[in-house]
């Protein structure tokens, strides 16, 4: 059963199976000296748990939730709701037994949303998650979460001319100027730059030592390559998107002819290697310089890739650049998904 049935099932219990008076939604008494604003709204619909995870963190501190409704919302909905409490991404939107959707909210939207007539539950969606399953997420609102940043693919002569930058930073306004993302930015000047995200992995996180497990990504990039044509190829079309994992930490190094490469095999720009899966490209719909936001996932192709002796991996994610301009994207969300291989 994958978390999306996961969620509807439980979603389903929670509005339709008596559950809700079990979550203990009437004001708990752990906040009533809290700093959760307009906490003695009722009927309260924020669960106990979510409340003890937002007491204390800011405004802007995101949070992954499922969020309830006792009507049906269609797409000018959802658009009125977000000119109320702002934009916000949503992972699943339930439109069928339930209506609502399980989706990053701030702490912020969330008491906004606490207020409006027709939400019937707001709770974690730490909820639905299956334990045999190994899920890393990462939202950025404090920190990189562990992830870091890196280039290859360009010579080391050239370096400053490439104007690579890595940094925790926030959105673009037209996606959410209150949240952050990993921001990577370079000029390919070489026809190839690869701007890449990786993390590492180990028993810390429950994985096993020479354990083979399946991978699946889920995330989002911020673009703005709306352009069909470019130097060298389109700045949308031609940068391809990757994604990998390796019981080898991805570190660039410098070959004899002073290039930077990378030492795991990713492939070349659409091609892949045995370390890397393509799953898409840059381009977005719109043609204007605007950012939007792109989603990205391999659920239909897991990637296969074994630990360590000591249980360690390091997951990336990366674009390889046929467009011989600047590229500058955010990634505000990441979630991988490991499943340890029966064989």
């Amino acid at each position: 059963m994958n978390i999306k049935k996961i969620s509807l099932v439980v979603a389903t219990t929670l509005v339709f199976g008596g559950s809700v008076s079990g979550l203990n939604l009437t004001k708990p008494a752990l906040a009533a000296h809290s700093n959760v604003h307009d906490i003695n709204i009722l009927p309260y619909k924020i669960s106990e748990e979510l409340t003890r995870k937002i007491e204390g963190a800011s405004t802007s501190d995101v949070f992954s939730v499922i969020v309830s409704f006792n009507k049906m919302l269609n797409k000018e909905d959802y658009t009125k709701l977000e000119k109320e409490i702002g934009e916000f991404s949503r992972r699943y939107t339930y439109d069928s037994v339930i209506s609502g959707f399980a989706g990053d909210l701030t702490k912020e939207q969330i008491l906004l949303l606490n207020k409006n007539a027709f939400v019937t539950l707001i709770d974690l969606d730490q909820i639905v998650t299956n334990y045999d399953d190994i899920i890393v997420e990462s939202t950025f609102s404090k920190d990189k979460n562990g992830w870091i940043g890196g280039f290859s693919d360009y010579p080391y002569k050239d370096k400053l001319h490439y104007k690579l930058r890595f940094s925790l930073k926030l959105l673009p306004k037209e996606i959410n100027n209150k949240q952050k993302g990993l921001y990577l930015s370079g000029y390919n000047g070489s026809d190839d730059l690869f701007m890449f995200v990786k993390k590492k992995l180990d028993t810390n996180d429950r994985l096993k030592p020479n354990t083979k497990y399946s991978v699946t990504f889920d995330f989002d990039i911020a673009t703005n390559a709306g352009d069909k044509m470019g130097v060298g190829g389109s700045p949308g079309e031609s940068v391809f998107v990757k994604i990998g994992a390796s019981n080898t930490e991805p570190i660039p190094f410098i070959d004899k002819t002073g290039f930077y490469l990378m030492n795991i095999d990713k492939g070349n720009q659409k091609e892949e290697g045995k370390d890397a899966f393509m799953i898409g490209d840059l381009a977005k719909m719109t043609i204007d310089k605007k950012y939007e936001l792109k989603p990205f996932n391999n659920k239909q192709r897991p990637f296969i890739v074994e630990t360590d002796k000591k249980g360690e991996l390091w997951l990336f994610i990366g674009t390889d650049s046929a467009f011989e301009g600047v590229t500058s994207i955010y990634y505000p969300r990441i979630k991988v998904t490991l499943k340890e291989v029966k064989e």
